[in-house]
């Protein structure tokens, strides 16, 4: 970094070596002009072009592609397209370009035009507008139409108890299909459909009984009397247990999360159990540790407390207890900042709601700021020691990314905003590079090198585009074109390929590289493919007059995210054991994604046959409505063919029915993408009625095995007149 850089332009730009040389973060100057060889379109937006006539680039936004002509004068500015990725940005180029009037006279049209561009964009946004104007249909800009049908929603009851939906709740994505509402909503179902809903319901009240006992902590812990301290200690299994538990959260958490230097906990906890005291912060930490690995080890709902189990909801409860105790200089300590996220982390295991994990984490992000982890530990004067600055970066980074996943999961705000930090991104460095005696961080390693710390590294560098995301999503309704969500898409667009560069597919005899190689991958692709599909969702989903780039995409990357197993091989060890981490991972991401399908599904069975103008056509060809548009996005490939997404809703679904009786299972969800996924396979209304008719009973079965009843005994227990069942099936509720 240069010495007169600011900390927060420092912040905005990579300050990883390694990844600078992968996604080109960095900008040079052109020295000399290059010979034109890609289209016009591509020059202009700084687009890398692959020559072809049409490139792929004009044919994703549906532009024009267009070559200079033989003796046409081209400004020699904007370099070669071998340099794309290393490019200065348009602003930069017009800048140098503007110094060297002596060379690039004929580029002044250029710079002027631009301006003049800015300046009506800015015009259009900022003056009045004349509605005769916009009603007319001459206004320069409109915004896209989105409905906020599919965007938000709101529950309301008594007047005064109100919850916000966002895009990616079941609540709003149900309001994308009609007849699935209306099927849902009528209360003139046949007697025997009524009679399942009915039985659905009462297996839904005993399981969420069921669940409730079971996330209940054990009183004879929390009411208890005795120190706090001696309390968790009994909640602890046995040294072998927590030997495996350890182990698991490390593999499954300790990657984008960086809470805990590894070799330190270790020593501590190595001395825990041969008799040394330990800081007080010890044990609520290594309590949440074993919350977090007992629900990624495939343990069931990971509720029951037994010998070789920790009970989650009691040692959650607990540490709660001991972190709420703490006064003054406690609450401004390190480590009472890492127990409170560690404890997060545990009770997102209970009860994985995303709207109190988002008001918990609120308070998170003010406690680190009062610490002064959003400041780089470079800053201050009282020089803080390699070791702990670099600990800092890692928690700090950590809160950040937990911040954007739930902001975006809950379509609401970010607590932190991009320039309102100026910590630097984490090295990438192996946790025993760097230990309290260290004098000076070793040099961050390139990113292709596999670390601890590398999948929290890359992220870091992908968060300005995410912060946009978050952003964009919130205004929605204030957008007036699509270019800045086409232009932020095609940035995590790019960044999927430098996952696929320092991530490649790999293959070892050794089971234990074979999982990190496909969670480190995983990881990384994850966590931009959920911005991508959060920024599109609300335009693919209702948009009329989406560009295909966006139709296409959010289809492709439904169906990537559901394909993320189908490259670990099945008959692998522990093929479970990774099959119920991303389950329980991704639970809500498969759900938008399944939900996702049967829109597209649903659209392009009401175009029927493809039109004749269609048929045949290649991408540079325009879809007029959005029927035309989802059968065309998913007749583009092999992955996105009829068939195959067909095979991954009815996929989902099964999974679904295997996982009925877990925690974070919900019987509504399952039966409102059983209703919407039979009715978008098309048909006769007597035909879709049978096909809701077979899921329903199987979801039925599923329910009664799960409660281990039969269908007499479901059918004599009595209904509740307050339901709380599927606010989408008001009609079981009477």
């Amino acid at each position: 970094m240069d010495s007169g850089k600011s900390p927060t332009s420092a912040h905005s730009s990579v300050h990883s070596p390694g990844y600078s040389s992968i996604v080109g973060a960095s900008s040079r100057s052109v020295k000399r002009p290059r010979p034109v060889k890609s289209c016009l379109e591509c020059r202009k937006r700084k687009l890398k072009c692959d020559r072809a006539a049409p490139c792929s680039q004009c044919q994703k936004a549906q532009r024009a592609c267009r070559y200079a002509s033989e003796g046409e004068r081209v400004s020699p500015s904007d370099g070669s397209d071998a340099e794309a990725p290393d490019r200065p940005s348009k602003r930069n180029c017009a800048l140098t370009t503007g110094r060297d009037s002596s060379r690039h006279d004929s580029h002044y049209a250029t710079i002027l035009e631009e301006h003049a561009a800015r300046l009506d964009r800015l015009e259009n946004q900022m003056l009045p507008r004349d509605p005769s104007v916009e009603e007319s249909g001459s206004a320069r800009s409109q915004r896209p139409a989105a409905s906020s049908l599919t965007i938000r929603g709101l529950t309301v009851k008594g007047g005064l108890r109100t919850r916000f939906f966002g895009q990616s709740s079941t609540r709003v994505l149900v309001n994308l299909f009609d007849e699935a509402k209306e099927f849902m909503f009528t209360r003139n179902k046949s007697s025997d459909i009524r009679e399942m809903f009915l039985n659905i319901q009462k297996i839904h009240k005993a399981l969420q009984e069921e669940h409730r006992k079971v996330a209940a902590p054990l009183t004879v812990f929390v009411d208890s009397v005795t120190p706090i301290q001696k309390r968790m200690a009994d909640v602890l299994p046995s040294r072998s247990v927590c030997d495996t538990l350890l182990s698991v959260y490390v593999t499954a958490s300790e990657t984008i999360y960086r809470v805990l230097h590894i070799p330190t906990f270790t020593q501590q906890y190595n001395r825990y159990w041969d008799g040394s005291p330990q800081p007080d912060s010890f044990l609520p930490q290594l309590l949440s540790v074993m919350c977090v690995g007992y629900r990624f080890l495939a343990a069931g709902k990971g509720q029951f407390h037994d010998r070789d189990g920790i009970h989650i909801p009691t040692a959650s409860s607990l540490v709660r207890t001991w972190l709420d105790t703490l006064r003054g200089k406690q609450l401004v300590e390190f480590s009472t900042l890492q127990a409170e996220v560690l404890q997060l982390m545990a009770q997102r295991m209970i009860n994985p709601q995303n709207q109190e994990s988002w008001t918990h984490l609120g308070l998170i992000v003010r406690m680190a700021m009062t610490m002064g982890l959003h400041r780089d530990p470079s800053e201050f004067s009282h020089k803080i020691s390699p070791f702990w600055g670099e600990q800092r970066r890692r928690l700090w980074y950590a809160i950040v990314e937990l911040d954007v996943h739930l902001s975006m999961q809950c379509n609401l705000p970010c607590c932190i905003r991009e320039g309102d930090f100026t910590c630097l991104p984490p090295r990438n460095l192996d946790d025993d590079d760097i230990y309290p005696e260290l004098e000076e961080l070793p040099p961050s390693k390139p990113i292709e090198q596999n670390t601890d710390s590398r999948i929290q590294v890359f992220a870091a560098n992908t968060l300005a585009m995410r912060f946009k995301v978050v952003e964009l999503i919130n205004r929605t309704d204030s957008l007036h074109d699509y270019q800045q969500v086409l232009d932020i898409g095609s940035e995590l667009e790019r960044v999927f390929e430098d996952v696929r560069y320092i991530a490649p597919p790999f293959h070892s005899s050794e089971l234990k590289e074979m999982r990190r190689a496909w969670v480190t991958r995983v990881v990384l692709d994850m966590h931009c493919r959920r911005p991508l599909l959060a920024l599109y969702r609300p335009f693919a989903l209702s948009s009329p007059d989406a560009p295909q780039q966006i139709m296409t995409g959010y289809l492709r990357s439904s169906m990537i995210l559901l394909s993320y197993l189908d490259e670990y091989d099945p008959t692998s060890p522990d093929y479970q054991h990774v099959w119920h981490m991303h389950q329980l991972v991704l639970k809500q991401d498969i759900l938008q994604a399944a939900f996702s399908i049967c829109y597209y599904m649903k659209q392009a069975n009401n175009n029927g046959a493809v039109s004749p103008r269609l048929a045949g056509a290649g991408p540079e060809i325009k879809a007029e409505t959005v029927e035309e548009s989802c059968a065309l996005a998913s007749e583009s490939s092999v992955i996105l063919s009829p068939r195959r997404l067909k095979n991954a809703v009815q996929k989902v679904l099964d999974t679904m029915l295997k996982r009925i009786r877990e925690i974070d299972t919900d019987l509504r969800d399952i039966v409102s993408l059983t209703v919407v996924f039979n009715t978008c396979q098309g048909g006769t209304p007597e035909e879709k009625r049978e096909a809701i008719k077979r899921g329903v009973q199987a979801i039925l079965d599923a329910g009664l095995q799960s409660i281990h009843t039969n269908q007499e005994n479901i059918s004599s227990m009595p209904v509740g007149r307050k339901s709380r069942f599927l606010h989408i099936l008001p009609s079981t509720c009477c």
